[in-house]
């Protein structure tokens, strides 16, 4: 009886908890961030660590593989163009010397 009464308290608990965070975020809107300045952000890619710095005035994100190992010159990887959702995603070469951070 005892864990029947348990189950039974963690399902409503569950389905509280559920319940609330629908009603907490339906309200509100996500919006992408319209700001001139980049986004930095230090990550995991291709199991080393990567810099990746968005730039959302040219919808361009570029990754800079490895940066803390070496010289304090980085240099670009690749580059990706955003364009709209669920569109295809296309990796670009970076050029040599122009995006190092």
């Amino acid at each position: 009886m005892t864990k029947t009464r348990s189950l039974l308290i963690l399902i409503a608990v569950g389905l509280a908890a559920f319940t609330g965070g629908q009603w907490s975020r339906s309200g509100g809107h996500v919006k992408a961030d319209s700001g001139e300045s980049p986004q930095v952000d230090v990550r995991q890619i291709s199991g080393g660590t990567s810099l990746v710095v968005y730039y959302p005035n040219l919808k361009k994100l570029f990754v800079y593989q490895n940066p803390f190992v070496g010289l304090p010159t980085w240099g670009c990887s690749y580059s990706v163009q955003l364009s709209t959702p669920g569109g295809t995603i296309n990796r670009q070469p970076c050029p040599a010397a122009s995006q190092s951070f």
